[in-house]
């Protein structure tokens, strides 16, 4: 079984949750063996619309380009998660 697929997006945001993420440590390298991550620029890793299974977005959508760049993360994506108040409230 192939490991499942994700992406990790900043938006408008103060980073936080992305910061979070990486701040995991031991909890990050044990995720980071168990799912292939295709984008997540904090971490270096950049393929912003790499098809994935999972996208994690962080941030609101606050501009024109933002709300392109959203659909098509959405569009590369079997689901798409919000983290974070920036996200789910905006």
């Amino acid at each position: 079984m192939d490991k499942p697929s994700i992406a990790v997006h900043k938006f408008s945001s103060c980073d936080g949750c992305q910061l979070a993420f990486l701040n995991a440590g031991e909890d990050l390298l044990k995720l980071a063996g168990l799912v292939d991550i295709r984008h997540f620029l904090e971490a270096g890793i950049a393929d912003e619309y790499a098809r994935v299974d999972i996208a994690f977005v962080e941030g609101s959508v606050s501009t024109t380009d933002e709300l392109t760049r959203i659909q098509r993360v959405r569009g590369c994506s079997r689901y798409l998660v919000t983290l974070g108040a920036c996200a789910t409230a905006g």
